[in-house]
């Protein structure tokens, strides 16, 4: 049943003020090169630039290649008649705005399927439910702050929006309809292509389907995500091997002992995943509770069989699934694919409680955390877009010009321009390095300080290794920035005259001090 005009209405206003929340984030963090930005933005979008020239792209680790892709069709779409080679220099050229665009693009992906997944909600369950289920993004402020970059996040939004929207539809269908089946392995393939823990989320539609719509899913989520990684095949070998060792690995992103997961540290990672997010873990703990009295009630006679009982564990199964995979590496925002399904659950759970509570209590209790969830959704955007811009005031706040004749050298992280470039360029295979050789200072350099993926650590100025002596020989002063100081300082063993901090970065001085006074002599 379609929604009527006003429900239709209704069901628009959480998306777009979650798009709205996007763009003032975006607004509050420009420009994407600052350090907090610039991982992966740069790299998606060189990468982008790679499927623009027909070649496959290189930054294949999550691997993104929806929005890699996307990223693709947005240049392409702003220089339609443009020669490849005139496309290369305008987007070098002018980053940011390609970035602004495709963004742009992104935002309204975003909030079209927020709407779609709400639509689905409010035909199996009704207005409250389909408003409910369009509640997680708002919430849980790291789904904001992640989703307004090119990278994976929004793409993951979409995803889950799609894979519940189905969901809804298989669980008001009983499961035994192709359509729902064929959408979920499409959101499916989608949302693995974006970023691989995705994959959690599939035993979802396991649960609500019967045998046959089973392998229709299978089958429809092996065929769309090969549809959206193929542009990324030719580089295959380079995932693969990646995927090797992140698997292999104990510690993050590989490293450590090769056990797969650290016996010792992993027990505390679930529980601090599964304590991390108030609305998250409390929905999860009421949705326990709510089937444990379902089950106790129906064993006595006292309650008739409820379809949406599938639809509770399957959301459940995906989160539990999703802690087990990410605890290995406990990062935050790793965690979006569960906490997106919290306002699905939501929806479930509105649903299924009516049976266990007076409507008057019923109702007034929704009422009062749909206010809680307002008020805490609309405190945490503003808080987000407010810290945003506090860190691109203090961020844009030193005058870099009063180093001016020294070399500056930007380490992981820095909010600069080139260093931007240099690490995307670096996940393009130097593609562009000659290019971006020609468009900035020759007296900015890059340090990597850790191993990258597929590059060593070490002094570089594009795509070519510098000696720090020879640097410290032709310049009066050198200036260093970046975030990590602290592994900086672990790999730089000269003397530092002085030290000017920059919100999370540091930057370090030889030859100058931090007010642009020199100092005579650059010793060795």
């Amino acid at each position: 049943m379609k929604p009527s005009r006003r429900d239709s209405v209704m069901l628009g206003i959480l998306p777009a003020l979650f798009v709205v929340g996007l763009f003032a984030a975006r607004a509050a963090s420009l420009p994407f090169w600052q350090a907090f930005n610039l991982d992966p933005d740069y790299y998606y979008l060189l990468n982008g630039l790679r499927i623009v020239e027909g070649l496959a792209p290189t930054d294949v680790s999550h691997p993104g290649t929806p929005v890699q892709v996307l990223i693709a069709v947005v240049i392409r779409a702003l220089h339609p008649l443009a020669p490849t080679g005139a496309v290369v220099d305008a987007v070098l050229a002018a980053p940011e705005a390609h970035l602004v665009a495709a963004t742009t693009v992104i935002y309204l992906l975003v909030g079209a399927a927020l709407w779609v997944l709400g639509w689905q909600a409010r035909a199996w369950g009704g207005l409250a439910a389909g408003l409910l289920a369009q509640t997680a993004p708002f919430v849980q402020a790291i789904i904001l702050k992640m989703a307004l970059h090119p990278k994976p996040e929004p793409f993951l939004v979409i995803a889950a929006a799609g894979l519940m929207a189905a969901a809804f539809a298989a669980a008001r269908k009983d499961g035994r309809k192709d359509g729902p089946a064929l959408w979920a392995g499409i959101a499916m393939g989608f949302g693995v292509a974006s970023k691989i823990h995705f994959v959690a989320l599939g035993v979802l539609p396991l649960v609500l389907l019967d045998r046959r719509r089973v392998a229709l899913y299978l089958a429809a989520c092996v065929v769309s995500l090969l549809v959206f990684v193929a542009p990324m095949l030719p580089s295959l070998h380079i995932w693969l091997d990646w995927m090797h060792r992140v698997i292999l690995g104990a510690g993050a992103y590989g490293d450590g002992p090769q056990t797969v997961i650290d016996p010792h540290r992993y027990p505390h990672a679930v529980l601090r995943l599964f304590s991390a997010r108030w609305l998250y873990t409390g929905s999860f703990i009421a949705s326990l509770l709510l089937l444990a009295g379902y089950v106790r009630l129906r064993r006595r006679g006292l309650l008739p069989a409820d379809p949406a009982v599938r639809l509770l564990i399957g959301t459940l199964l995906a989160q539990f699934t999703t802690v087990l995979l990410v605890a290995k590496q406990p990062a935050p925002h790793y965690m979006i694919p569960a906490l997106l399904l919290t306002g699905p659950q939501l929806a479930v759970l509105w649903r299924m409680s009516g049976a266990f509570f007076p409507a008057g209590t019923h109702r007034r209790g929704w009422a009062v955390l749909a206010a809680v969830v307002a008020v805490a959704g609309g405190a945490g955007t503003v808080h987000q877009v407010r810290e945003l811009a506090r860190w691109t005031r203090t961020t844009q706040a030193f005058p870099m010009a009063r180093f001016d004749g020294c070399a500056k050298v930007f380490y992981d992280a820095a909010s600069a321009p080139s260093f931007a470039f240099q690490r995307g360029d670096m996940n393009a295979q130097a593609r562009y390095s000659p290019k971006l050789a020609k468009l900035f200072p020759a007296d900015e350099y890059t340090w990597f300080i850790f191993d990258h993926t597929w590059w060593k650590h070490g002094l570089m100025q594009w795509n070519r290794p510098v000696k720090l002596d020879d640097l410290l020989t032709r310049y009066p002063c050198v200036v260093f920035r970046g975030n990590q100081y602290g592994q900086f300082q672990a790999v730089y063993h000269g003397p530092i005259d002085d030290t000017c901090p920059v919100d999370e970065e540091r930057i370090f001085t030889k030859g100058i001090m931090c007010d642009g006074r020199r100092i005579p002599a650059l010793a060795n």
